[in-house]
Formats: structure tokens, sequence, C-alpha cells
């Protein structure tokens, strides 16, 4: 929206601009400057795209939160063929036994690239602070990537990008694939919320993740945030 200069939403799915999911011809059709997206590491990133110095957003989100939305992706999405529980996906989480492996290798891989690479043009945001404040974020990440973006702009994106309006534009666009869910039932957006996990950890859970992520982070400077 940034890019384009309007809260106009593009009514396309993201599997169609993601690193992991489409072919080089593809890319090659996609108009630009092209927004992409990915889940990978720095280090698999394609050559060309490191020496042309293309700009990342890297978006950070506390791990909490993330295991409750993961387990409801794999749950939900026939795809996985996955019918666990709560109780047994949450050690397969913290073990890194999910998609893209440990969350929390994850983070610290992405740090030690932003340390090691002050000069190579990332910009960090955290969804907590997004939902925060979207009207800052949204003029940061204008200012990140260079773009001339009025109050207004800022404001019309900003509501445009409420969980709850994209929700509703989200589920318009994939009902079309609705039998690749669960019963049907759309679910790629759910709640969007922080804290939610909060509704899902038992003590033990919480006292049992507090440990690793202490343990993992321990050399880290990454400071989640697990409510507002």
């Amino acid at each position: 929206m940034l890019l384009n200069g309007s809260a106009e939403r593009i009514p396309v799915r993201k599997e169609t601009a993601m690193l992991e999911c489409v072919t080089r011809e593809t890319y090659d059709n996609i108009k630009s400057p092209r927004v992409l997206n990915s889940h990978i590491y720095f280090r698999m990133l394609p050559e060309d795209f490191i020496k042309q110095r293309c700009k990342i957003v890297h978006v950070l989100r506390n791990p909490k939160d993330v295991a409750v939305s993961f387990y409801n992706h794999h749950f939900k999405i026939l795809e996985y063929e996955y019918n666990g529980k709560w109780e047994n996906y949450i050690h397969r989480f913290i073990n890194g036994q999910v998609d893209y492996g440990s969350l929390f290798d994850y983070t610290l891989d992405w740090e030690n690239v932003i340390q090691h690479h002050p000069d190579y043009p990332i910009h960090v945001i955290r969804y907590e602070d997004m939902k925060e404040d979207s009207i800052k974020e949204t003029r940061r990440l204008a200012r990140f990537l260079n773009v001339k973006a009025d109050d207004r702009l800022i404001q019309n994106i900003s509501e445009a990008c409420n969980f709850d309006r994209m929700k509703q534009d989200k589920d318009s666009i994939d009902k079309e694939i609705a039998d690749e869910w669960r019963d049907q039932q759309l679910g790629m957006y759910r709640k969007g919320q922080v804290g939610d996990w909060k509704n899902w950890f038992t003590v033990a859970q919480n006292e049992l993740f507090d440990a690793v992520s202490a343990k993992k982070m321990k050399n880290s400077k990454v400071q989640f945030k697990y409510t507002l």
C-alpha cells in the first residue's frame, strides 16, 4: 500500500509471491518493485537478492503467541494431516520440530545477521508494536522504504490493515480454497491478539517455555513482548 500510494487492498494470496512457493518464471512476471515474502534464513536468500541489497522487513512476534498460532495453523490445514493435541504440540514447538525449525534459533540467526551487517537495509518491526500503535509503525516503515506518505495515507493504511478488516478480506479471497481447511472453516487469520497464549498455556507449560527461552536467548538483546 505504501509503495502504491493507496490504501486499496490488492486481492491476491501471499503464496503467489512467497520465495519458498513459486517459480523463477512467476517472479519475473511480478511487477517491479516486487514485494516478496518468506520465512527462510538470510543465508538461504538468492545471491542476487543480497548483491542488489534488496530491502528486508523483518517481523518479530513473541514465541508464545507464535506457538499457539502455529498449532492452529497445523491443526486446521488438512495438508498437514495433523490431529495432535496442544499439550503434545507445545513440546514439538519448543524442540523446533516444526516448519523452519526452532523459532529461537531463527531469531538468533537473524539477530546475528543484523549485528554483523549493520550497513544492510533491514527494518525490524514487532507484531506487538503494530498492534499497539499502527500509525507509528506504518510511518516508520514508510521512512525505511523511502516513500512519501502524508498523514491521511498513513491513517488510511492503518485502518485498512486493522486485523478484523484484513481477516474479512482474507476470508473473501480464500473462500475458493475452503475445502483445504478442516470443516471448511477458513483460519489463516484467527484472532490476531497479543497475549492469547494465556488461554492455552498451563502453568507448567509456561514455566518450561520460560526456562527454555531463558537458556536459548541468554546472550540475545531481543526483547519479546508477551502482553500489551
